[in-house]
């Protein structure tokens, strides 16, 4: 029997295949928690409280015929609308019929790639809308010092909460040499956080290109142009700043520029209340749809499109365990 197209490209088996090729490429999604509850329902939009503390409890003497003064619950909330992420692939027929290669096998490899690094962007994206940011008068490079003053930011009343921390890898080096860094095989296997290169100040350490390199800033002096396009601006401006229309930017000379390290903190406070409206993650992504593999057969051209979408949307959901720590370049 001939080999029909349909055997060729088998969009249910590449779906599978890039959704398992994702997975192993994510580097800072698999940090943040996934949330289904809005597959399966109407609806592409989702609010996410965010509910403030009322303080501890008080002393009171109930004989006293007083009565104790109320306390408002009050609570802010994000609103975000799940979006499509997707990326779609040409391959001509006479590429297959060549035998060159594996075009196939690379388009799964490619568009695995591209849907794993925009999940990783969105994630980063919203740990760097946290305000918990230790900027130091004087920017050190990275250095147990400058960790343990960023990790206390956390304010933990219990030790041993482990949390990760995110670094260019232009900065292991210093790491490396620092005597308080404990490489990953000192640890026993499988102890450490999958694709760590070891730990120091509590934190575990990985690498990851995205993390950010300011090399500008806000700028009050009036002398620098002003933004016309804010959005090109803020991908230079340190992202935990927020930019207005108005606002100036300069550029930062070679010894002020400094990288902004995510750390997040990877438990819970309260076992008892862990991922509960009380204490949610750091980072959650809402799914509404996982990844869908669409093949589309264009006789005239003689050209196969492989598309992959994943809808979802990724928030901020608890500020308290993210923090941003500036390193000098």
């Amino acid at each position: 029997m001939p080999t029909k197209l349909s055997d060729i490209i088998n969009p249910q088996v590449m779906g599978d295949m890039i959704d398992a090729k994702i997975e192993a490429q994510l580097k800072i999604t698999p940090y943040a928690k996934v949330d289904t509850s809005l597959q399966g329902v109407p609806g592409d939009t989702k609010t996410v409280p965010s509910w403030n503390y009322i303080g501890d409890a008080e002393d009171f003497d109930p004989e006293s015929g007083n009565e104790i003064e109320t306390t408002k619950l009050t609570a802010s909330s994000t609103t975000f609308t799940i979006k499509c992420a997707m990326k779609s692939v040409g391959i001509f027929q006479t590429s297959i019929n060549s035998g060159l290669g594996d075009p196939i096998g690379q388009a799964e490899t490619q568009l695995s790639k591209s849907i794993a690094g925009k999940a990783d962007n969105d994630v980063l994206a919203a740990a760097y809308t946290s305000k918990n940011v230790v900027a130091p008068t004087t920017l050190a490079a990275i250095a147990y010092n400058g960790i343990v003053d960023a990790v206390t930011k956390f304010e933990d009343e219990e030790d041993g909460v482990d949390k990760v921390m995110f670094i260019h890898p232009s900065q292991e080096t210093a790491l490396l040499k620092d005597s308080s860094f404990l490489s990953a095989d000192k640890f026993e296997k499988g102890v450490a956080v999958n694709g760590a290169i070891g730990k120091v100040a509590g934190c575990w350490i990985k690498k990851s290109k995205k993390v950010k390199l300011v090399t500008a800033a806000k700028d009050d002096s009036g002398t620098a142009l002003t933004a016309d396009n804010l959005a090109e601006y803020q991908a230079k401006v340190d992202p935990s700043v927020t930019l207005a229309v108005g606002d100036k930017v300069k550029d930062l000379a070679a010894g002020s520029q400094y990288y902004l390290c995510p750390i997040i903190k990877l438990e819970p406070d309260s076992a008892d209340t862990e991922f509960t409206e009380s204490e949610l993650p750091a980072i959650t992504i809402f799914l509404k749809k996982d990844i869908q593999v669409d093949h589309e057969w264009f006789p005239k051209k003689q050209c196969h499109d492989i598309t992959a979408s994943k809808y979802y949307g990724v928030a901020l959901t608890n500020a308290a365990k993210v923090v941003l720590a500036r390193f000098k370049k």
